[in-house]
């Protein structure tokens, strides 16, 4: 060993790992109640929500020892925050929820957060809640909200040439 202190989420508590990721996490102007709350609150002015969601779980579509925190949490947003995009809506949030080994470490959440919310930023959204429990290994549901602005909803069965549909089979699937 290192000598070095490691601070896992087992040290944290539940209260101590909501405070950790709310803290790394700044707010849209559609969040109205963000993250640490019993539920979130975003503006929505077109009156409908585009929403989607997305399981993901350690060793079925990611592996911790073959990537970071970051990238798995660029990964888990950008796939929901895509949904959204091609629904023909403006992404406004995610919702995560997580399930964390108590040995993982503390820096190991705060790369993940910071994986959420960079992917996020680059689209305008915002992480406005979630939940987290212990789990035996890490997963992640995390669901995406977003904002037509007046616009129809886009489906895949109005696609027409030239439009292009793009969909990974292994999206659901992936293993590594």
């Amino acid at each position: 060993m290192n000598g070095r202190c490691v601070i896992t989420v087992g040290d944290l508590g539940e209260f101590g790992v909501v405070a950790r990721i709310a803290e790394r996490l700044p707010q849209g102007g559609t969040v109205l109640l963000g993250p640490g709350d019993d539920a979130a609150m975003v503006r929505s002015p077109d009156g409908r929500v585009v929403v989607t969601t997305d399981l993901l779980i350690e060793g079925r579509h990611f592996r911790r020892d073959w990537s970071s925190g970051y990238d798995i949490g660029r990964k888990a947003a950008a796939q929901n925050l895509s949904d959204i995009v091609a629904m023909g809506a403006q992404p406004t949030g995610i919702v995560v929820g997580l399930g964390l080994p108590a040995d993982a470490a503390a820096d190991w959440l705060d790369d993940l957060t910071d994986g959420f919310r960079d992917e996020c930023d680059l689209v305008g959204a915002s992480v406005v809640g979630g939940d987290v429990t212990r789990c035996d290994l890490v997963v992640l549901g995390v669901t995406a909200l977003g904002d037509l602005g007046g616009r129809a909803p886009g489906h895949r069965d109005g696609a027409r040439p030239p439009d292009r549909v793009g969909h990974n089979e292994n999206h659901h699937e992936e293993k590594h």
